[in-house]
């Protein structure tokens, strides 16, 4: 059966062009959660901060999870690289969010753009850089090894 799977072609299952990488779960939850809370203490003193922390935390754990799983599987952690996706992912659900808005009948569409749009693609892209710095320095100390099979064998058994 493994013959079978094993030779599929496919767009939509793709095989992955190189190694997969280990992902530390808890210096994932870590860093996912510890990201936003950093750069919120570094800049509260602006205040517009903990308004991103309040309204963007629900859009960046819904829709910034995923996007960090897919991203960790297959490369490093480089905070520019996870800045940049993170900002890429705010602007595909920025329709979205604006579709909800318009939903209801409310017209402060505006006020809506500049909020997730402006604000939130500068706090996502902060977000991104603090996740992108947090996660390797977690993972450092924590217990996930590079390769699946860095264990080591015992020898005398």
């Amino acid at each position: 059966m493994t013959e079978i799977t094993g030779n599929i072609r496919s767009p939509f299952w793709p095989h992955p062009k190189g190694p997969a990488h280990v992902i530390d779960p808890v210096a994932f939850v870590l860093a996912l959660l510890g990201a936003p809370l950093v750069v919120t203490l570094a800049t509260f003193w602006a205040f517009i901060p903990i308004f991103a922390l309040i309204f963007g935390a629900p859009a960046y754990l819904i829709c910034g999870t995923p996007a960090l799983l897919w991203y960790l599987r297959r490369y490093e952690a480089r905070p520019l690289a996870i800045g940049g996706l993170a900002v890429m992912v705010n602007t595909a659900t920025l329709p979205i969010l604006l579709w909800t808005d318009i939903l209801p009948g409310r017209q402060d569409v505006n006020d809506m753009l500049i909020m997730f749009g402006g604000f939130g693609g500068v706090f996502a892209f902060l977000w991104g850089l603090a996740f992108g710095w947090l996660y390797p320095n977690f993972r450092r100390g924590f217990f996930a090894p590079t390769t699946p099979n860095a264990i080591p064998e015992q020898k005398g058994d």
